[in-house]
Parts: C-alpha cells; sequence; structure tokens
C-alpha cells in the first residue's frame, strides 16, 4: 500500500493539461458533446458490476450505475452542493489558489462495483474488496481511440481507489489504497451527447481489476 499511498500525493497536485498533445496508441476521430448542468446529490447503492457494466437510457441523479459520465463543471457543481450540505461552505471544489483555471469541459468517466451516480460526486466505499475510479479526459481526447492509462494528461486528474478484506468486525477498519491507475489502456469505443461506451484493461498494480466494457449515460 506504500506505494499507492505515495502515488495519491502526485494525483493530488494540480497539473496543467497538455491539451494540444494528444498520444494516441491508435483511433479516429468521433463527435463528442458537452453536457448540461448537475442535478442535486445523493449516495448511489449497491450494483453488481463485477468489472464490467452496461446500461440504456438517460441517467438520473438517483440510480446506481455501473459508470456515468459528466463534466468537469457538473463535478463542481456536486462538489459545492456536497460541502454546503456538510456545513463547510469554504470546501468549494472551484479553482482556487494561484493556479491555472480548470477546463470546465473535461469530461469524467466514473465507474465503482458498488454503483455510482450522477446525483454524488464520490462513492463510499465499504470493506471487501470493493473499488472505484475516475477518468478524466481533457476536450481533445473525446473521441474514438485508444489512450494510454500513463499519459500525462490522464495521469493529471484520474485515479482509482480500492478497499481490502476487513480487519475486524468494524466497517471501516480494512486497508485502503488509491492512486493513478499504472500501466493499462482506455479504449473510447463511441461517444456523443447520450454516452460513452468504453473498455478499460487495468494492470495488475491493484488487488482488484476493474478491466471490462462499460456503457457511461451522460448525466442531465
Amino acid at each position: 500500500m506504500t506505494t499507492k499511498n505515495a502515488s495519491m500525493l502526485l494525483v493530488l497536485a494540480p497539473l496543467l493539461l497538455a491539451a494540444c498533445d494528444v498520444s494516441f496508441i491508435e483511433g479516429a476521430m468521433n463527435d463528442g458533446g458537452a453536457s448540461d448542468p448537475a442535478d442535486p446529490p445523493g449516495e448511489s447503492g449497491s450494483i453488481d458490476t463485477a468489472g464490467s457494466g452496461s446500461s440504456g437510457g438517460d441517467a438520473e441523479p438517483g440510480d446506481a450505475l455501473p459508470a456515468v459520465a459528466l463534466t468537469r463543471a457538473q463535478m463542481e457543481v456536486l462538489w459545492d452542493r456536497y460541502w454546503e450540505s456538510q456545513g463547510d461552505v469554504g470546501g468549494s471544489s472551484s479553482g482556487s489558489g494561484g493556479g491555472p483555471a480548470l477546463d470546465p469541459d473535461d469530461l469524467f468517466l466514473r465507474a465503482s462495483d458498488l454503483g455510482v451516480s450522477c446525483g454524488s460526486p464520490t462513492t463510499h466505499l465499504t470493506c471487501g474488496g470493493h473499488w472505484a475510479l475516475s477518468i478524466v479526459l481533457p476536450s481533445a481526447y473525446q473521441q474514438v481511440g485508444v489512450y494510454d492509462l500513463e499519459d500525462p494528461a490522464l495521469v493529471s486528474y484520474s485515479h482509482m481507489s480500492e478497499t481490502g478484506e476487513p480487519y475486524s468486525p468494524r466497517p471501516d477498519d480494512c486497508p485502503w489504497g488509491g492512486g493513478s491507475f499504472g500501466p493499462g489502456t482506455l479504449e473510447i469505443l463511441s461517444i456523443d451527447e447520450a454516452e460513452v461506451r468504453f473498455r478499460l484493461s487495468v494492470g495488475s498494480l491493484w488487488e482488484t481489476d476493474p478491466s471490462g466494457e462499460y456503457t457511461a449515460p451522460r448525466c442531465p
């Protein structure tokens, strides 16, 4: 877990995305799409995903789905509302300090074996080998193609978390790891204004394996 925790520090460091230097493994152009404002937050429930998933139709705020897609602007709204609900008015996720402005059109692909929703900015992981991930695509990467998960433009804000088997009956008493994906690929199979279909292949850095094919409806 030491290596994973160390890599988490790298993920959290604010880095400037190189939007003009896209590292294709292979691919072709396809039309992406912007999304509408986010809906109020709510927590996702348990869902059987086992490393791959699909869903049809529009994603709703309370639905627990294997994967969803939403923009950075939508995520910031969800985080702002979350912190307000916690009584922390200073917890805004919007740009702070003297760093560069983040692109509101960055696309977040979120997935978890416990399910994710359009109404919550995060998924709480309980003990027992559960996982959650977020892959952040700059605008230039929002097209059909195969991308290296170690591409600096993806590593900058993408991350994965997992839990291990419990040490005791206490629900949060277990090992936890989080950080960048390590070796692997992300293949965008199709992308439009309704959904994003993608295939994920993750290496052996993690004990759990989220590899598989997903359909992520775009959040309203």
